[in-house]
């Protein structure tokens, strides 16, 4: 069995759960801007959880044996606050989104089904 993490650095994985499926569960919808704002609002207060719980339970250090007592993939998890930052900022910026794109009509849904 493969081990991703040392310490406590599982905690990153739940953060980012708990991030990304809490308001989907809260606001019962799947896409949409309502969904990507609360995300984008639950992904910052879980990175900065994670950035705290880091700082602590590494004792300050971020790199060198004591930053890697608690890591996930290798980086300390204190590390892991900005990658979730930045797909915050994407999400709440609209340069990604979970809207859906508009589709094309064909030329038989057009006409009414009726093929001519």
């Amino acid at each position: 069995m493969i081990v991703f993490w040392t310490g406590r650095g599982y905690w990153v994985v739940f953060f980012v759960a708990l991030a990304m499926f809490l308001p989907l569960i809260v606001l019962r919808q799947v896409d949409g801007p309502e969904v990507d704002r609360a995300v984008c609002l639950t992904m910052s207060l879980a990175a900065f959880a994670v950035l705290g719980l880091g700082l602590r339970w590494n004792r300050g250090t971020t790199f060198g044996p004591a930053g890697r007592d608690h890591a996930f993939w290798g980086v300390p998890m204190q590390v892991w606050a900005v990658p979730m930052l930045v797909f915050a900022a994407l999400l709440g910026t609209g340069t990604i989104t979970t809207a859906e794109a508009p589709r094309a009509r064909s030329s038989f849904q057009e006409s009414g089904g009726v093929v001519r």
